[in-house]
């Protein structure tokens, strides 16, 4: 399992620059108002991007319940759900043969959706709302150890099955895969899977969602290095830093 995550024929890079979803009244709205580019950028981020956070509001806890099947092991290996990351410790305790834990994060706030949307309406097409990918956002961490890698592994054969991932509906960054490779002066990022889904919900509009995929110790090492960081740029001085 764990040489097959670094196999880019068993884990393919799966790569997309098209938007993440489409959303059909945007048309419509647009027309409203003479299809000016003042319109333009007061539908993308007045009018879409509340729209999306209503969309997303409404199925997360779909998106929670489709995580949570997806993640449904045969030999009873179920991931273990946590609804506030702050009580991880807590309840990895009263669950010590924890294989896997999941969270789904809180819906994206505005201001963030509407600095993403102005950035991808600049560098690629309106609206830039289509192009958001994490209107949604959950994390899968799995346990270290010898068959950590066998488990991540398949962790990604069942997202992939239960959320059709694949060329055209999706994207997948395996830097499992590429740890340790450099690219010109680019930084490396730590070893992890990045996901992001179409989640299909009854009723509503498709809703893109990420999902990202943690080695549990390496997860505390990239989590202590930023909180690390944090307290730097926050320290009033190198005295203070040295308590």
């Amino acid at each position: 399992g764990g040489k097959k995550v670094i196999d880019n024929n068993e884990v393919p890079s799966i790569t997309s620059d098209g938007p993440q979803m489409r959303i059909k009244v945007k048309d419509k709205c647009l027309e409203l108002g003479r299809q000016s580019e003042d319109m333009k950028k007061h539908v993308d981020e007045e009018v879409l991007v509340p729209l999306i956070i209503g969309v997303a509001s409404e199925v997360l806890n779909d998106f929670k319940e489709q995580l949570g099947k997806a993640l449904s092991g045969d030999c009873g290996d179920n991931a273990v759900c946590v609804d506030d990351k702050e009580s991880v410790q807590k309840i990895l305790k009263e669950n010590q043969n924890w294989q896997r834990w999941f969270t789904v994060a809180k819906v994206k706030g505005a201001v963030r959706m509407k600095a993403k949307t102005k950035k991808y309406s600049e560098e690629k097409l309106w609206p830039g709302s289509e192009y958001l990918g994490d209107c949604l956002r959950a994390m899968v961490v799995c346990r270290g150890g010898k068959e950590s890698g066998d488990m991540i592994y398949q962790t990604w054969l069942q997202l992939k099955e239960a959320f059709c991932i694949k060329k055209g509906n999706g994207r997948l960054k395996n830097n499992f895969a590429t740890a340790g490779v450099l690219k010109g002066e680019k930084h490396q990022k730590p070893p992890d899977m990045l996901m992001n889904i179409t989640l299909n919900v009854e009723g509503c509009m498709p809703m893109p969602a990420e999902i990202q995929v943690h080695h549990e110790e390496i997860l505390e090492l990239k989590e202590s290095r930023d909180h690390l960081l944090y307290e730097i740029y926050r320290a009033e001085s190198i005295s203070s830093l040295q308590g």
